[in-house]
């Protein structure tokens, strides 16, 4: 272990659910493992993800008035990060309010000391569109995008210095920790993410699935992860007629040992950042059938390799996609002996090293 002692703070909407929160939570850990001083400022009470660090909750007490609770929380944001006085602030929230992001970035933020993160590749829910958003992130310390396709879409929107790559990560899954999947002995495969038709399209997975073979096989589609969707899913699910197949878990915090014991994952999304969900599954040797959606999904699956990269958006090739790796044998045995070691250079170690030289 190294001792820098070195104060980071890490700045999240909330700790539950969503894949930015989740690459919060995990920086926090291995942050602090490394010897970094790290504290959390939390913008709402939903802590499920393990984070270590100071945790500054600032979603106690909140008042039911809208105008009240939203005051209310700009001063605990501002006394929250004054007391964490952190050497280098994280930012991983959601930032596409114009005047919260105005009040913020001119009474509470020293911008030398910000790392911005932009989670997605709809990079406007993490810096306002206007002019002078782009010239205060470009006197930040660091801007951070998770894939290449967000790194070169900020390009493309401003000739930003600071730019910098820096993937999410996973860590290894121990063998012990396999214990809370209760299809470890059903055959079953799986999609993951929050209940948002907009982006993860849910609805037209279900679609999708009901015309597959793994239906005649009886094959059932696992779906983790919550969201406002639900119920509109759990409608779409019985205009299907899907109900003893498809089935929605909920979240899950053991996330892995579902991936782990699952034929394949499949991914659905209209957009993405970089979806954790691919890298864990392929991480713990399940390969991935995914839309070659914008961004994430091309930088980590090999077609024919670990995977199947399907044309973006087209429906019927994803069925033939799904279908063709539960029925080859051959092919699936492929992609599966092949899919830890394709991203190997995502781990932990390796990618930990690059926030280190971020933060030094």
């Amino acid at each position: 272990m190294q001792n820098f002692k070195k104060k980071i703070s890490i700045i999240t909407d909330s700790l539950s659910i969503g894949g930015a929160e989740r690459a919060a939570a995990k920086l926090s850990v291995e942050l602090h493992d490394l010897g970094y001083d790290v504290s959390v400022i939390c913008l709402r009470d939903e802590i499920t993800y393990p984070y270590k660090g100071k945790l500054y909750n600032l979603g106690l007490d909140s008042s039911r008035l809208k105008i009240v609770k939203q005051f209310s929380k700009f001063i605990k944001f501002k006394s929250a990060y004054q007391s964490a006085n952190a050497a280098y602030y994280i930012d991983f929230r959601i930032r596409s309010r114009f005047w919260m992001e105005f009040l913020l970035d001119v009474f509470v933020f020293d911008v030398s000391k910000m790392i911005f993160s932009i989670r997605v590749y709809n990079i406007h829910l993490h810096i306002p569109k206007f002019k002078w958003f782009y010239k205060q992130y470009d006197k930040a310390h660091a801007i951070v995008g998770p894939s290449k396709g967000i790194v070169s879409k900020m390009t493309s929107t401003f000739p930003f210095q600071n730019l910098n790559y820096i993937p999410n990560f996973y860590n290894a899954v121990k063998h012990s920790e396999m214990n809370t999947n209760p299809y470890l002995n059903t055959p079953y495969v799986l999609a993951v993410g929050r209940l948002d038709n907009s982006t993860k399209q849910f609805d037209k997975l279900i679609g999708v699935y009901s015309k597959t073979t793994l239906v005649d096989h009886k094959i059932p589609l696992i779906i983790i992860g919550e969201g406002d969707d639900r119920e509109s899913l759990e409608e779409t699910i019985k205009l299907f007629k899907m109900e003893g197949l498809i089935r929605l878990e909920g979240f899950k915090k053991e996330v892995d040992n579902y991936m782990k014991f699952a034929n394949f994952l499949v991914m659905s999304s209209y957009v993405e950042g970089f979806p954790n969900s691919i890298l864990e599954s392929l991480a713990v040797g399940t390969p991935v059938v995914s839309f070659d959606c914008p961004s994430g999904p091309s930088e980590l699956i090999i077609d024919g390799e670990n995977g199947i990269l399907v044309e973006n958006q087209n429906f019927e090739a994803l069925i033939n996609a799904m279908d063709k790796m539960h029925a080859d044998t051959t092919f699936y045995t492929h992609c599966k002996s092949r899919a830890t070691a394709s991203v190997e250079k995502f781990s932990a170690e390796n990618v930990i090293s690059k926030w280190i030289q971020l933060l030094d």
